[in-house]
């Protein structure tokens, strides 16, 4: 991703007259879906859509066996990161449903067989016409919703927490502090973020209006959002309860692999357990 910001940052000095928000969002369109049952069985997930504005979302809700579903029992909402579509975190998807949650993930406008163009305003509307569907299932306990945010998806995932006030916790992997941070860090090049990008996408002002539990994940090697310019100036601007796992040697998508399943498994199952 970083030489495609670079590339495009170059485009932009000398036109000086286009926007990044094309390459901070990444979508693939898909005419249908096609996911593992290895983890997760047809019969326990079932898919959805929802209507954002004039646009149609599409998303998986996956349960686990109703012998599992003891009250109070969590259910995760996923947003994912800026590539392709949901199929591409399908594998973090069955994580979670292996560490004993039920997990509710949609695509963004524009990924999938979602319709229309992701913009930051988008983003929020999305979130909020999926929350409409979470709150309308009745089988769903919507005192133990988790927000959680890999990446691009920290944006919708502090806005459930924050403003929508959906959630009684939130968890982040690997998220960008602002627009503007992302932009500097990113390209390494000394333009101003509104040059670039037509959001703000600042999570960092979102974050210091957080009033749940908060788990922040974070690679040491983050090559995209690094950790001293996003981790540490989130975490900084989060009111308590918080905690931080800086994962050493994980870049930006390896937080998972480099902590090994099981662990970060415990991780969030002590985190959520625990709020």
């Amino acid at each position: 991703m970083n030489r495609r910001i670079i590339g495009i940052v170059a485009a932009c000095v000398l036109t000086t007259s286009c926007s990044m928000d094309p390459f901070l969002v990444n979508p693939s369109a898909l005419s249908e879906y096609v996911l593992s049952t290895a983890v997760i069985p047809d019969s326990l997930r079932s898919a959805f859509t929802v209507r954002s504005g004039t646009e149609t979302i599409y998303g998986f809700h996956a349960r686990q066996p109703q012998r599992k579903r003891i009250p109070p029992h969590t259910t995760i909402i996923y947003h994912h990161g800026n590539k392709g579509h949901l199929g591409e975190y399908w594998d973090r998807v069955e994580v979670l449903y292996q560490a004993g949650f039920d997990v509710v993930t949609y695509d963004y406008r524009g990924f999938g067989r979602s319709t229309g163009t992701t913009t930051e305003a988008s983003l929020f509307a999305d979130a909020a016409a999926v929350m409409e569907y979470v709150v309308a299932d009745t089988t769903i306990d919507t005192n133990q919703l988790v927000a959680y945010g890999f990446s691009l998806g920290g944006v919708p995932a502090l806005y459930q927490a924050v403003e929508l006030g959906r959630a009684r916790a939130l968890i982040t992997e690997a998220i960008f502090a602002s627009g503007e941070a992302l932009v500097q860090s990113g390209t390494k090049l000394d333009v101003p973020g509104r040059w670039l990008l037509e959001g703000s996408y600042n999570n960092v002002e979102r974050m210091q209006r957080k009033r749940v539990p908060l788990l922040l994940l974070h690679g040491s090697q983050d090559e995209l959002a690094g950790f001293a310019d996003h981790a540490e100036p989130l975490f900084r601007s989060a009111p308590q309860p918080k905690l931080l796992i800086r994962v050493e040697g994980a870049y930006h998508d390896g937080i998972i692999t480099t902590l090994g399943q099981q662990l970060y498994i415990d991780h969030l199952t002590s985190f959520i357990l625990g709020s």
